[in-house]
């Protein structure tokens, strides 16, 4: 997998936090109800979640545009560019973690409101999968950067 698919494949993860909390926030109405098509409105911890999401998800942009920066530095050796990677990795791997945590937390106590009863099990199922998504992120990235300078470098194109 090529680095920018690893990333898109990040963002796509981190981007599960906010609608997926949207999504069991907001059950569909019935068909045969057309009176019930409004959804509930988000309590403020839900906002104040999908807040930090957005956040989140702006910071590993922003680590997104420094990976491909050093990773389109012509002037870079492979070992240079591993190095260089690796440290901004370790920079955002302390951001990942405490967002997984965050994310598991608030998915639990989501789960145990009693309106969110019917879908508890939905909601610990994401509980589970999502912080995990979250965390393996950097090692995907790491694995994805590896592979690519691993690669055989493509031929100049003629002028």
């Amino acid at each position: 997998m090529s680095l920018r698919l690893t990333l898109a494949a990040a963002a796509a993860t981190l981007a599960f936090a906010a609608p997926a909390v949207a999504q069991d926030a907001a059950p569909a109405a019935p068909a045969q109800s057309p009176a019930v098509t409004a959804a509930p409105a988000m309590s403020p911890e839900e906002t104040a979640f999908e807040a930090k999401g957005m956040a989140f998800e702006a910071e590993t942009q922003q680590m997104g545009v420094e990976l491909q920066a050093v990773m389109e530095d012509a002037a870079l050796d492979a070992a240079a560019k591993k190095a260089r990677t690796n440290a901004i990795l370790d920079r955002y791997d302390p951001k990942f973690e405490a967002f997984a945590v965050e994310l598991e937390t608030f998915m639990r106590a989501l789960a145990d409101r009693p309106e969110r009863a019917a879908q508890k099990d939905q909601i610990l199922a994401a509980a589970t999968a999502g912080p995990a998504q979250v965390r393996a992120v950097p090692a995907q990235i790491r694995a994805s950067i590896d592979q690519a300078l691993a690669a055989p470098a493509a031929p100049a194109a003629p002028n």
